[in-house]
């Protein structure tokens, strides 16, 4: 029986213009067809069984010819229930989605298009042009500046001279000089504002502003790369005021942040991955360049849970992970929160405790400093002489006063790093292992690095590393924080 294919819009290049539809798709997707301007992080949304497959289509240099592409899908929906057919942009703009939808209809597979954020529009706002502006541009038309190699762009220049239009082309950074020649000749003037943005909604976007008579020149000062898009238009002037997008903080910056695959628990989903690493999001959203690299794995272990009701019990824990394990267990063992009846509970910091939350728990202490020394220190003050402390953590917890008992909730699993030769601005370190397993690999100590807290920071003194700052806050926020206040 014949899969169903669904061609899917990655948008323009910033994984968090995927939509939602989309993305459910691909996290069920036994198999995925993808191309150049599809984020490669989009991927991570996938099964660890899902076969990805990259098909190309970069300029002039193809992995696959269309026609083969097509006779893929056929072959990948004869062999898989469900295919993703992902695409850069929308699939039906200017992305030859059409082309295999109707292939694949002509050989009897079900197939869905789900529409992707376009490029045309959405590069254009991260720029800060408006594509319409009342006043200014009352519509739009996008063209294809597309060509065979070494050919001339077959374009109607003649048709394109309503000023009240903006003008889209994509596809023809090759082109843009003869573009603005093409429409100065056929009567545009060459002071009609034009610009072309390289990279667009991505950590690498670059815009070049100018008009028809000079864009060609400043573009190849600017030395822009493909993907680009073309505007030529009055709302390209707008862009000097609106284009927060490129005037963000860390904009240009390139940023490590080593990390420990985490996990989440809730009693309906059971234990799931978590998909995206936080502090990324963070540091992305400020305009950041972010690479990740995994450098271990959390999994959670198995434990007895019981607690004397007789007894002043308390439980103690310094990360989601000890919460996650506990309930997991909990669970397991046919128990639920009920049978904490009498527990107090006793948690690091406020995310520790929005955590505890989710199982509809309240924390009944949260030190003044959020770590872990500072915890058992100021518990002293609030247990009871006769209470009976229990602490759900990692394998390899730190020492931990003799009056508390000590559970291992989790293990943090080491994985395999290769070598990191390219070098950043920031590296930012979350964990004490996450210091020891990537600083042996990273071959240009020199960026400046950010440490999480104090077990980080020995963690780093002991490399005899100087060059870091340690955030006053122990948490994600609190780190970019420090890296803005170094800037």
């Amino acid at each position: 029986m014949l899969g169903k294919v669904v061609l899917i819009g990655a948008g323009p290049g910033d994984v968090d213009l995927l939509t939602v539809k989309g993305k459910e798709y691909i996290k069920k997707a036994d198999c995925i067809i993808y191309d150049r301007l599809a984020s490669k992080d989009i991927l991570d949304y996938s099964k660890p069984d899902c076969e990805c497959i990259f098909v190309g289509k970069e300029n002039h240099h193809h992995v696959l010819k269309q026609e083969e592409i097509n006779r893929l899908l056929l072959k990948k929906a004869n062999e898989y229930t469900l295919v993703v057919r992902l695409k850069g942009g929308d699939p039906y703009v200017f992305g030859r989605g059409g082309e295999e939808a109707l292939f694949l209809k002509e050989h009897g597979v079900k197939t869905e298009v789900i529409s992707g954020v376009t490029s045309v529009v959405s590069v254009l706002a991260s720029a800060g042009i408006p594509i319409t502006h009342r006043g200014v541009a009352k519509g739009f038309q996008v063209i294809t500046a597309h060509s065979k190699k070494d050919e001339v762009t077959d374009i109607d220049y003649s048709q394109l001279l309503d000023e009240s239009v903006t003008l889209v082309f994509l596809m023809g950074l090759a082109h843009v000089a003869e573009i603005a020649r093409g429409l100065i000749s056929a009567g545009r003037d060459e002071k009609t504002p034009a610009a072309v943005i390289s990279k667009g909604t991505t950590p690498y976007q670059k815009t070049c502003i100018g008009t028809l008579f000079d864009i060609g020149e400043k573009v190849a000062a600017a030395k822009l790369e493909s993907p680009s898009i073309i505007v030529v238009g009055d709302v390209a002037r707008l862009s000097e005021q609106l284009n927060a997008y490129e005037n963000r903080p860390l904009y240009g910056k390139k940023i490590l942040v080593p990390y420990i695959e985490g996990f989440e628990y809730s009693y309906t989903d059971g234990i799931v991955a978590k998909e995206e690493h936080r502090l990324k999001v963070l540091l992305r959203e400020e305009g950041a360049i972010v690479d990740v690299v995994k450098v271990g794995r959390i999994r959670p272990k198995s434990f007895a849970v019981s607690f004397d009701g007789a007894k002043k019990n308390w439980i103690v824990f310094t990360s989601a992970n000890g919460i996650y394990a506990f309930m997991h267990n909990l669970k397991e063992q046919g128990m639920d929160v009920r049978n904490l009846f009498g527990c107090k509970i006793a948690v690091v910091g406020e995310k520790t405790a929005a955590v505890l939350e989710k199982f509809s728990l309240s924390a009944d202490f949260i030190p003044k400093v959020h770590t872990a020394e500072s915890l058992f220190e100021e518990l002293k003050t609030e247990v009871e002489e006769d209470a009976e402390i229990t602490y759900f953590g990692a394998k390899d917890s730190a020492v931990l006063p003799g009056n508390v008992k000590p559970v291992v909730a989790y293990e943090n699993e080491p994985v395999d790093v290769a070598e990191i030769t390219e070098s950043y601005d920031f590296v930012c370190f979350t964990s004490a292992s996450g210091v020891r397993r990537l600083l042996p690999f990273l071959k240009d100590s020199s960026a400046n690095m950010i440490s999480i807290g104090p077990s980080c920071s020995k963690a780093l003194q002991s490399f005899e590393i100087r060059n870091f700052e340690e955030s006053e806050e122990a948490s994600y926020e609190g780190m970019v924080q420090k890296i803005l206040g170094t800037i």
